[in-house]
């Protein structure tokens, strides 16, 4: 699968790269909603892995931008957050899973399994 994760937390976003690509995925990075944007403009993406809680954006938002346009707009998104409050959602973003971080090994390769 080609998948995206966008994180401003780098080690933690290397780490979850490492995994996916350990188990032959391949992966690209985000660090900021603006970076997110432009990959997803002109790449299609299986899986992204969104932050919920960027510095320059809410994930929520960008996850609604994403499903808007572009290559990548039918990509399964997958919201990750330390904040448990954040989980229960209105449904107006409509993520297709949650991730709470920190983010188990575990966790993450059910997801990619997943799919």
């Amino acid at each position: 699968m080609n998948l995206l994760f966008v994180d401003d937390n780098h080690a933690c976003i290397e780490t979850l790269v490492d995994i996916a690509s350990g188990m032959g995925h391949t992966a690209a990075i985000a660090h900021d909603g603006a970076g997110c944007l432009a990959l997803t403009a002109s790449e299609r993406f299986d899986s992204i892995f969104l932050d919920i809680t960027l510095p320059d954006a809410d994930g929520r938002e960008l996850c609604t931008a994403i499903r808007a346009r572009g290559p990548s707009s039918r990509a399964r998104i997958i919201a990750m957050t330390g904040h448990t409050d954040l989980v229960v959602d209105s449904g107006e973003a409509r993520f297709d899973g949650y991730l709470l971080k920190p983010i188990s090994l575990q966790a993450l390769e059910l997801f990619l399994l997943s799919r």
